[in-house]
This record gives C-alpha cells, structure tokens and sequence, in this order.
C-alpha cells in the first residue's frame, strides 16, 4: 500500500466534522481491489471509491460512476442534441459499481441501477461489531482489528482512532474511528484508504435521477438482481434496449457463463 497523501491539520478538521458537523467536505479515496469471478481466483480488478463527508453526512461512490453521471449532465446542460450525446456514450468508461451509499446519524440509504432498474433501499443502521485486541500499524496509522458478519461474508477491518470518523467504505461504520483498510476472509474484496483529503468546498454528490429510483425492501432489491441475472435480454428489452434476435441466446448464455461475485451475497 502506497503512503498517504495527507492535508495539513486534517486531525483537527475530521474531529469537528464527525462531532459538529462541518459545512467543509473531508474526502476520503479508497481503492477497491476485488475478483469480479468468483470461480477465477487469478483475475482481479481495481477500482477507486470516493468517500466524501460533509455536515454530517456521507457520500460514497465510485469514481468512474460519479464522473460518467456527471459527464452526461454537463452533456445534457450544454443543450447537446441526443444524436450527439448517443455518439459519445462508448468512448466513457464502463462503472462495475453503481451504487451510491449515502449515511447520516440515522440511516443508510442505498441507490442503485445494476439491477437493470433504479431503486433505492434502506440498509439496517447497526452493525454488530466485535473488537479484537489485535493493534498493527497501516500506513502511517496505529490501527485495531474489528470483526463483522454481514452480507453473507466474515469481514476484517482495521480502524485508526487517530480519524477520529465512524464511517468507512461501501455501507460500515460504527466503529470508534475511521475504517483504513477492510476485506472479507476470502479476500475477494480489499478496500484500502489511499488518500486523504480535508477542507474541501464541494457539495456531497447527487444526481437528480435518484429522485427517480423505487423504494423497495432490501430483499425485494436482491431478487431483482437475480431476475436481472437470469432474465438479462429480456429485462433490458424491457427498458428500452433492443437486441437483433441472432444475438440474444449468445449474450444470455455469456451472462450464465460467468459467476459474478457480489460485495454482498444476501441481505
């Protein structure tokens, strides 16, 4: 893990945010590396992952999926005509996370369209932590080791009290510090802090289309992906994407092909 990139008195700034509340924005990069396969343990991938903090509240979100929707809004804002926006669509990188978690005190909400279909569920808000008495160093930081079932998967993550911040990665939080570094048993998935940046006048990530997104059940939202999984042709057709009839037993069969592994195995 490369060292850290860190702003001058982020201490101070991260204490006040977390206990007050700060109207600046403490950004936190974390770098996801994961097997997108589950049945090819020597393919693995990289993605980078905002997370962005600001009065109290959290923003979590992949890069590459922050910087496409706001491509196609700044697209959409210069009145480019839709024959230009459709020619522009492949040469944007391809998000293989598209959800959005947003935190606060209270709850965790969770947008995503990977499911072929935009919908927004509520995450339970605790997590039932076991803390270990086991201390390393990460990077430059004294950390403790934390246990956690969740998602179908035994997690391990080690937390720095020094960030003095009850959030981390993908939807954890609720320990006494901020998550540097986090996997599953398995090691399928690593999310390691890479980057830390405070004092930011940014506003915390939204696109309108959210307000768009069906609420559901989190269980209601893991059938979906299922249905999406085993019906994808038709489930696409079914939004508007069209397939010359040839070409459709060949992609369901691909999709079938290809074990994709989840962050997140059950709710």
């Amino acid at each position: 893990m490369r060292y850290l990139l860190i702003i001058f008195l982020f201490c101070f700034s991260f204490s006040h945010a977390q206990q007050q509340g700060s109207d600046k924005m403490q950004i936190f990069t974390y770098r996801l590396v994961y097997l997108p396969d589950s049945t090819n343990s020597d393919y693995k991938k990289e993605e980078d992952f905002y997370l962005q903090i600001k009065e109290g509240k959290s923003c979590f979100i992949s890069n590459t999926h922050k910087y496409v929707m706001q491509t196609l809004r700044s697209m959409e804002a210069s009145k480019a005509d839709l024959g230009s926006m459709m020619s522009k669509l492949p040469s944007l990188p391809k998000p293989q996370f598209q959800s959005v978690v947003y935190k606060t005190q209270d709850t965790i909400s969770v947008y995503d369209k990977g499911a072929g279909l935009g919908m927004k569920y509520i995450d339970p808000l605790l997590m039932n932590w076991e803390l270990t008495e086991e201390k390393k160093m990460v990077d430059i930081y004294n950390c403790q080791k934390a246990k956690l079932s969740y998602g179908g998967r035994q997690w391990e993550a080690w937390f720095t009290n020094e960030i003095p911040v009850s959030d981390g990665p993908h939807t954890f939080h609720g320990l006494p510090g901020l998550i540097v570094q986090i996997s599953d048993t398995q090691n399928h998935f690593n999310f390691s802090l890479i980057q830390v940046q405070s004092e930011k006048d940014y506003l915390l990530f939204y696109d309108k289309i959210f307000d768009r997104y069906k609420k559901v059940a989190k269980t209601e939202y893991f059938k979906a992906r299922v249905n999406m999984r085993n019906n994808y042709v038709n489930t696409l057709q079914g939004n508007g994407v069209t397939f010359r009839a040839e070409d459709k037993a060949a992609i369901q069969r691909r999709i079938d092909s290809k074990k994709i592994n989840y962050i997140e195995l059950k709710p």
